[in-house]
């Protein structure tokens, strides 16, 4: 009897653990910078440089990178920023963690102020939490099916799952430029940018992942005539890109999430040898998991009646896909400003970052609640402040629809902004409008028992002799043909020859008869 075996990859997710962190330090005003009159906005984002599991714990390097927009205290009330980074050093308790698992990190940014501690100070403070999680996958040696080398019969079970087949990382560059409508002026210098990914559609073909989307930029400029306090333009540039995958098939379900790790802008002449063009690099990151829905064949139990096999088992808990969802939660709110704020005259840029609160298992999906927090860039009517932003946090509600989760699944949410205005209503109140990006994953545990080893011995020839050569057995809850074939060394096509049986199916009450095989004693 020769043993069919095969190998599956098994996930063990080992442990997961949120930690929050608060990043503060002081930064002082380059000299060649004017003293700080007052902060108008402030922007960052986090750079992980590092990932180090050890035993039980995990080291974490990396840096804040942050950026100041202001109004310089020179009596112009011109525009000025200043940037720089914060580097951080996190050690996280992970039980049972060491060197050889792969661990993922993500981060949400709760909170980032820059505060001035005198005009030429900057106190910069953060409130970050890391999600982080370890991962280690192991390849299992499963028995598929036996080689019969006589009399011997064989129970197998089809497992249908949608399983994660590829993982990966990968970048994609972006270079282009953006040329300057006719009625802007030539650019001197950049002060401020700030851009999101939105729109973007992931697509598969045999052999590559193709993603689109749209870049869209906002930039501040000093002309070079230094007639206007305030140039601003906003674009969009295209995103496409191939990435070439030769196991990827079209009918697979992409689980690829994409973010702008850092972008880079600087100014270039035109063909008249004008300032007149952006040139626009920037590096998306993508983590990448492609699931395919297949079949796997197992051996569940086996027998013969000149010989007693018994089978070594153990238990695989596998993941299954069981919904892959985009939801679109359109948002319509109101906000007035401050008090205090100085009045609008025109909407320069709106920035928002969408943070999911709290997620519930509801029976119709799942619901979402959150916040959107909005950072709003205006014209104000006040020539000595030319301009000035407001924030304003925005809550959202949204029930994902998937009717099939049960409580023990393990559902994940990506949000992004997919769309996203701002309108004047009057001087005082601004109409927001946007499309909430909710990407969900919805994960079923599967414990699948396997077959691994297969132990021979000897047949109990006393016991075998001490049954009689027909067996009239009343079929009782959880008895089943194969079952009844095993106990009393006889074949399944046997029982259901004698008991005139279509399949395998059998009643509770049932009378059914057996026959000894005499095979055995020859």
């Amino acid at each position: 009897m020769d043993l069919l075996k095969t190998y599956i990859q098994v996930p063990n997710y080992k442990h997961s653990a949120s930690v929050q962190m608060t990043l503060d330090n002081d930064f002082n005003v380059p000299d060649t910078k004017p003293d700080i009159e007052r902060v108008i906005q402030e922007k960052g984002t986090l750079k992980i440089q590092e990932i180090k599991p050890g035993q039980d714990k995990c080291l974490i390097r990396g840096e804040l990178d942050f950026a100041v927009l202001y109004i310089g205290d020179d009596g112009t009330g011109q525009l000025q920023s200043v940037k720089g980074s914060i580097p951080f050093e996190e050690n996280i308790n992970m039980d049972g963690l060491d060197e050889m698992d792969t661990v993922s990190i993500c981060w949400d940014m709760e909170d980032l102020r820059a505060g001035t501690i005198n005009s030429r100070k900057l106190n910069i403070r953060s409130i970050i939490i890391l999600h982080v999680r370890a991962l280690r996958t192991s390849d299992e040696e499963v028995a598929t099916a036996i080689q019969n080398n006589g009399e011997l019969w064989a129970q197998n079970r089809s497992l249908h799952l949608n399983r994660c087949c590829l993982r990966g990382k990968d970048q994609i560059r972006v270079r282009d430029e953006f040329q300057l409508p006719v009625n802007r002026p030539n650019m001197m210098d950049i002060i401020w940018h700030q851009e999101h990914l939105e729109n973007l559609e992931i697509r598969l073909q045999d052999g590559c992942i193709w993603i689109r989307g749209q870049l869209a930029v906002f930039v501040l400029y000093r002309d070079e005539m230094m007639e206007n306090q305030v140039n601003d333009v906003e674009f969009n540039i295209p995103v496409e890109s191939r990435m070439d995958m030769v196991d990827v098939r079209q009918e697979m379900i992409p689980d690829v999430k994409v973010h702008l790790d850092h972008m880079n802008l600087d100014i270039r002449n035109d063909t008249d040898g004008e300032a007149r063009v952006l040139g626009i690099e920037a590096v998306l990151a993508t983590e990448i998991k492609i699931f395919q829905e297949e079949t796997l064949d197992l051996l569940q139990d086996l027998y013969s009646p000149k010989t007693t096999y018994i089978p070594e088992r153990k238990t695989l808990s596998l993941d299954h896909l069981i919904l892959k969802n985009k939801s679109l939660c359109p948002v319509r709110e109101k906000v007035r400003l401050n008090p205090d704020s100085v009045r609008m005259l025109q909407i320069c840029h709106a920035h928002a970052n969408v943070k999911i609160d709290q997620m519930e298992r509801m029976d119709t999906g799942i619901l979402t609640e959150g916040v959107v927090d909005l950072d709003i860039l205006y014209i104000s009517s006040d020539d000595r402040k030319p301009v000035s932003s407001t924030k304003a946090v925005v809550p959202f509600s949204y029930t994902i629809e998937a009717d099939s989760i049960e409580s023990e699944d393990v559902y994940e949410v990506f949000p992004s902004i997919e769309q996203l205005s701002a309108a004047m209503t009057d001087n005082d109140e601004i109409e927001i409008r946007m499309v909430i990006s909710l990407d969900a994953s919805v994960y079923k545990n599967v414990s699948a028992d396997v077959v691994c080893q297969v132990r021979e011995e000897a047949l109990d020839y006393e016991k075998l002799e001490s049954m009689p050569s027909m067996i009239g057995h009343v079929v009782m809850p959880g008895d089943t043909l194969w079952a009844l074939a095993k106990t009393y060394f006889a074949a399944p096509e046997d029982i259901r020859e004698m008991n005139h049986l279509n399949g395998d199916e059998l009643t509770v009450g049932q009378s059914v008869f057996i026959v000894k095989n005499m095979e055995i004693f020859k």
